[in-house]
């Protein structure tokens, strides 16, 4: 597996996946080794397996919704990513400093979890 992908992906792996009947799959009750659609009919056949636990069969079974949660992951933080750059390119053109609470207004992350500042830690 190489670590570092050399060309995007994502438009081939999307196109895949949009090219998949809009249904959730599922593993046969009573057949882990049949993976099948919400009407029962078969997707992929691993094999007769009955009621052993075939992980093969769960992986392909949660797949298409697996892949679309990680596509959507993947997405947003390309988003944060781009977003976090800009800012970096915002701030080496200004030449000054900006603290903490802006970087994290601009970037949409005031959240709970900076720094008190001076006047935060007199008010206490």
């Amino acid at each position: 597996m190489n670590p570092v992908p050399s060309a995007d992906r994502l438009p081939e792996i999307q196109a895949r996946l949009a090219a998949l009947p809009d249904t959730a799959w599922r593993q046969r009750p009573g057949d882990s080794g049949l993976i099948e659609d919400h009407t029962g009919r078969p997707v992929a056949v691993l094999g007769t397996s009955g009621d052993v636990p075939l992980p093969a069969g769960e992986f392909i079974a949660h797949a298409p919704a697996d892949i679309a949660w990680l596509l959507a992951e993947v997405t947003r933080l390309r988003t944060r990513d781009a977003m976090i750059t800009a800012l970096h390119q915002q701030l080496d053109r200004s030449g000054h400093l900006l603290s903490t609470r802006q970087i994290a207004t601009v970037i949409g992350h005031p959240g709970p979890h900076h720094a008190p500042t001076a006047p935060d830690r007199s008010a206490q």
